[in-house]
């Protein structure tokens, strides 16, 4: 038996599998919100460790990393908004 073409759900990449819930999907704006203020804590808080390289020294590179965090926090809750919505 073949499946209509407009009724197979997308398949979700492994890394939204890996990064996003299924259980997330069922209040997803709630979930969004959640996302979104985690994402402005690591963009501020990597911020603050890049700005503070006076006084880390050589350790304020390490501010890169919730800098990578917060865009990958971002990207999830676009794709999570995205995915619902369509």
């Amino acid at each position: 038996m073949y499946a209509p073409t407009g009724n197979v759900p997308s398949s979700r990449s492994v890394l939204m599998r890996f990064l996003v819930r299924s259980w997330e999907y069922r209040h997803p704006r709630a979930w969004g919100s959640f996302r979104l203020a985690c994402g402005i804590w690591n963009l501020g808080l990597g911020v603050l460790l890049l700005a503070s390289g006076r006084w880390l020294g050589p350790l304020a590179w390490l501010g890169a990393v919730p800098l990578a965090g917060s865009a990958l926090i971002f990207w999830t809750a676009y794709r999570l908004q995205t995915s619902v919505q369509s």
